[in-house]
């Protein structure tokens, strides 16, 4: 029975399908940067196909210059997105954690992270009080300042090694201790920094700004910039929201279960959210690394495509090719419908969430607009991760009926985007939501967020070997 089993031309294509899948894994897991870039080209490619297609048969243009026109407007697109957009999403970005620092509860044993340090010092030099002091020239050098005051700090957060023979003394006196056990790990660390100085500050500051303001700034900032602090604008969200006539016990114990709640969260958030954001700095320098392999991928992969498509088959054994060749026939129009569905769904969920959050008279319309676009490039999942930013910027104006317009308007774009993704994929195998999640978990524990974007794409691969394989096998009578 086994025997027979391995002679089946399905079983034999199955198996050299997992074994590329596995090579391909494999290679993702080396190098992120790898993965991403691979990815990032096999996607442009795929979006290129259908225009080139177009192209030749409708505008009767040759495959090369669609596919050079094709290249030269996404990646030029691409670079306008990155050179233009890289400092203003910044601001903005640093200006949203002060919010979401200032609606949490505080919490007293919270430590500063430099990003934080960085969004107090964008909010003291940002300060309109502070402008109107200064004259056109010095409001231009405040990018300098800026940048200075944030290296200047940036050495003071980094960790002052312990003295040598302090250290040594030490552990001599911990051996002592611990002599009598023989199983225990000394973990050496040092949370020791040095503290700002006044003349260090104000020396910086001076070089760019009038005396007066340098003096008053520096004392500012030696104030306020490495403060945690919170306006704590969740009581107010609360006050307004809790019925007038509440009891008072149970309005305090109220209170208290939405402050524990809130902490819960924001130690969840604290956690990731400043490391996430103090990368974005050198995922910008990535992101150009990324970008200049992926254009000379996508030059070189599009031009050679046909040829590619030709060439994959003949990594079967010649007497599985046939079913080989079908099996990678449907899972690639597959993948390239899903690919170019959910792109376009991204990008205008993205600009109409945009524009909605801009017209309804909240700030950060450019940084929700670009959340949104890259969230929902993860099915489902994302929709959530695109409301949490969302909805806790409306909550904090404190205007009920503002958070429900947004709420309702929201809803509306996803369910007009859900049918938008059914009409585009129309005709073409769909996942299972049930098992979308499951796979968006387990590859995002396994690749991070990465995984949880190809989780989908490497669910339709499963999907279609099923289809072509296994199901096939299954439902033989001999």
């Amino acid at each position: 029975m086994s025997r027979e089993i391995l002679k089946k031309p399905r079983f034999q294509t199955a198996l050299f399908t997992l074994f590329y899948l596995t090579i391909c894994f494999a290679v993702f897991s080396v190098s992120l940067r790898t993965a991403v870039i691979l990815f990032a080209t096999f996607t442009v490619v795929m979006i290129l196909e259908p225009w080139a297609r177009f192209a030749q048969r409708y505008l009767k243009i040759k495959r090369s210059i669609s596919l050079g026109i094709g290249l030269t407007v996404i990646f030029a697109g691409l670079v306008l997105l990155i050179v233009f957009l890289t400092t203003p999403v910044a601001k903005e970005a640093s200006k949203f954690f002060s919010i979401v620092r200032d609606f949490f509860p505080s919490v007293q044993e919270a430590e500063i992270t430099s990003f934080e340090v960085n969004a107090n010092i964008d909010r003291l030099l940002s300060d309109e009080d502070l402008l109107e002091k200064l004259s056109a020239e010095e409001i231009e050098s405040l990018d300098l300042v800026s940048k200075d005051l944030k290296d200047y700090y940036s050495d003071l957060l980094k960790p002052i090694p312990s003295d040598a023979g302090t250290l040594e003394k030490d552990l001599s006196l911990l051996e002592e201790s611990l002599k009598e056990r023989s199983d225990y790990l000394v973990i050496i660390g040092s949370s020791n920094r040095r503290q700002p100085l006044y003349d260090e500050v104000n020396g910086i500051v001076s070089k760019y700004l009038n005396p007066e303001v340098a003096e008053s700034l520096s004392a500012n900032v030696m104030e306020n910039a490495m403060l945690v602090q919170s306006q704590e604008l969740w009581k107010d969200v609360v006050e307004y929201f809790m019925p007038k006539n509440m009891d008072p016990a149970r309005r305090r114990a109220t209170y208290e279960s939405v402050r524990n709640f809130l902490i819960q969260v924001q130690n969840s958030l604290m956690k990731f959210l400043p490391e996430v954001l103090e990368k974005v700095p050198s995922l910008v320098t990535s992101a150009g690394l990324v970008l200049f392999f992926t254009i000379v991928g996508a030059i070189y992969l599009s031009y050679y495509f046909l040829l590619v498509k030709e060439f994959i088959p003949k990594f079967y054994p010649k007497k599985v090719r046939g079913t080989a060749l079908s099996f990678l026939s449907d899972t690639y129009k597959n993948l390239e419908r899903y690919v170019i569905s959910i792109v376009l769904i991204s990008l205008i969920v993205g600009i109409v969430v945009g524009i909605v959050v801009q017209t309804m008279g909240l700030k950060y319309g450019l940084l929700m607009g670009l959340w949104a676009a890259f969230t929902n490039l993860i099915p489902i999942v994302g929709v959530p991760l695109e409301f949490v930013p969302l909805v806790l910027l409306a909550v904090s104006t404190q205007n009920l009926v503002l958070v429900l317009v947004l709420l309702i308007i929201l809803a509306i774009v996803h369910a007009a985007a859900f049918i938008l993704f059914l009409v585009f994929m129309k005709g073409y195998n769909r996942i299972n939501p049930v098992i979308i999640i499951l796979m968006i978990v387990v590859a995002g524990q396994l690749q991070g967020l990465f995984g949880a974007i190809i989780a989908v794409p490497f669910a339709i691969i499963l999907k279609m070997m099923w289809i072509h394989f296994f199901s096939p096998m299954l439902e033989e009578e001999d």
